[in-house]
């Protein structure tokens, strides 16, 4: 049998950051939670418990740990950062519809 020289390859030492795997479960998390109490609150015509709004303050601590688990990432060497990508903007997406709707709740 013919062995080819150098078969067993390894172009890269990089692996995937438990933080930035940490940040996408936090932010898809905080996500659907924000989702299901918009959800309710529509339902309801706006007239929702407090824990709805608890709630959200909740998902925005999650999307701010989160934030900071994914930019901590940045940091480090030899990390695959995909997941830190799409854990910053998920995070971002929170944190921006957390602003708009208090801020929309604020005005009106």
């Amino acid at each position: 049998m013919l062995k080819l020289p150098n078969a067993n390859y390894k172009f890269t030492d990089k692996k995937i950051s438990p933080f930035s795997v940490m940040s996408v479960s936090l932010s898809l998390i905080s996500f659907v939670a924000l989702l299901v109490s918009l959800i309710m609150s529509f339902k309801l015509a706006g007239q929702i418990e407090l824990k709805v709004g608890l709630t959200t303050l909740l998902c925005l601590v999650f999307s701010l740990t989160a934030l900071g688990l994914s930019i901590r990432t940045y940091f480090q060497k030899n990390v695959y950062h995909i997941f830190s990508h799409i854990g910053t903007l998920i995070s971002a997406i929170n944190i921006l519809f957390i602003m708009y709707v208090y801020g929309v709740g604020m005005i009106g």
